[in-house]
C-alpha cells in the first residue's frame, strides 16, 4: 500500500535465460565439501556485482532500451560480468560473445549512463559494461 512494488518477473526471467544466468561447471558437486576456495579479492568482485536487486531501474532509465526493444540492458550485462569474473564458471570469453556480442547486447550500449544514474545500489554498471566490451571486442 505504501511502497511501490514492480513486477519484473517475466522480463527478468527471459533475460536470465537469455544470458544463461547460472554457473556453468563440469565439476561434480560433493555435498560434504561444497565450498570451493576463492581469493578474497575475487569474492569481493563477484559479491559487488551480485548485489543487484533486479528492480529494473537501470532498464527503465536506459535510452538504448527505448530505441532497441531487444536490448538486454545493464542488468543482463551486469550478470554476464558477474559470471565472467567468477572462477566457478567455466565459460570462455567466446561463450559470452555468443550470448551478448551483438547490437542487442554489449555493443548496443550507447553509454548514456542512465543505468548507473538510476541504480539504487550504485553498482559500477558502466565500468563493467566497458570492461566486457573491451574483452568481447578481442573475440575473432
Amino acid at each position: 500500500i505504501k511502497d511501490l512494488s514492480v513486477n519484473t518477473g517475466v522480463w527478468m526471467d527471459e533475460m536470465s535465460k537469455r544470458v544463461e544466468s547460472w554457473v556453468h561447471s563440469t565439476h561434480e558437486v560433493d555435498i560434504a565439501n561444497i565450498e570451493m576456495p576463492i581469493e578474497p579479492e575475487v569474492a569481493d568482485a563477484v559479491f559487488e556485482l551480485d548485489r543487484c536487486i533486479e528492480c529494473g531501474c537501470c532498464v527503465a532509465g536506459c535510452g538504448t532500451k527505448l530505441i532497441k526493444e531487444d536490448f538486454v540492458g545493464a542488468v543482463g550485462l551486469n550478470r554476464i560480468a558477474r559470471f565472467e569474473c567468477d572462477p566457478h564458471d567455466e565459460r570462455t570469453i567466446e561463450d559470452y560473445y555468443e550470448l551478448v556480442g551483438d547490437d542487442n547486447g554489449i555493443f548496443g550500449c550507447m553509454t548514456l549512463l542512465g543505468c548507473e544514474d538510476t541504480c539504487p545500489k550504485h553498482l559500477p554498471l558502466q565500468t563493467k559494461i566497458a570492461y566486457m566490451r573491451r574483452k568481447l571486442a578481442t573475440v575473432k
